[in-house]
């Protein structure tokens, strides 16, 4: 084996700051005149993953409604794409959970965890 060809390999970085937990429920997304029922794989006090064949582009803004247990009230949120993956999902961060929605998400994650 050639060492002058070898490249480094770049370890992928972990950009989250928020602890995630499995989490798998219904959530519709709503933006660019697109109304879809979607399927989250893991949730966050700062966002979640949302499973899609064909997710929205990165830095779109779009409308949340899901919930955490299937007889908790529903959260409606904003939320931005931060990244983006056809055929796997994207991930969103919240934009505007108020405190006591955050504070629900926190020990949801706690009790999951």
């Amino acid at each position: 084996m050639d060492s002058e060809n070898l490249q480094p390999i770049q370890a992928e970085v972990e950009r989250r700051q928020c602890r995630r937990v499995k989490f798998v429920t219904q959530v519709q997304c709503e933006a660019l005149e697109r109304n879809e029922f979607m399927t989250a794989r893991d949730v966050s006090t700062g966002g979640m993953f949302i499973n899609g064949r064909f997710p929205l582009p990165i830095d779109c803004e779009l409308a949340l409604t899901f919930r955490l247990y299937p007889k908790d009230p529903v959260i409606t949120c904003r939320a931005k794409v931060v990244s983006s993956r056809v055929g796997q999902g994207m991930g969103v961060k919240f934009l505007d959970l108020s405190a006591e929605t955050q504070q629900r998400v926190q020990k949801f994650v706690e009790e999951v965890a």
